[in-house]
């Protein structure tokens, strides 16, 4: 096996590993926990993205961003909402959203590795 081969093989391994080991139960932890309680508190009980998991990652993904960005909270108005969600829960969803970003990364990284030829 070539270093380019042994390159491709480690971090599709790295992808799987993020995704299904890491990514999925923390998908199931989070919707079943502590989604419902920031959906009580940042959009007045409107349980839209707790509904399956389907909308629980798209939901955890969007409050992520409420909780990261300021501009972000402003622009949809839950600026000073945010700081009613206690700094542990928004810890869990930051670190979902940057496993998940680090994972679509890597993604796109082998994707063009594979495209041009590299491996």
């Amino acid at each position: 096996m070539s270093l380019p081969d042994f390159f491709i093989v480690a971090l599709g391994l790295t992808i799987f590993i993020l995704f299904f080991i890491i990514l999925t139960p923390m998908l199931f932890f989070i919707k079943n926990g502590k989604l419902k309680n920031v959906e009580n508190i940042l959009d007045d009980g409107k349980a839209f993205y707790s509904l399956n998991i389907l909308t629980a990652g798209t939901g955890i993904l969007h409050y992520a961003t409420v909780f990261f960005w300021g501009r972000y909270a402003k622009r949809y108005d839950l600026f000073n909402k945010r700081q009613l969600v206690p700094k542990s829960v928004q810890r869990w969803f930051i670190v979902y959203f940057c496993l998940f970003m680090v994972t679509f990364a890597l993604c796109f990284i082998a994707v063009l590795i594979v495209h041009l030829g590299l491996g």
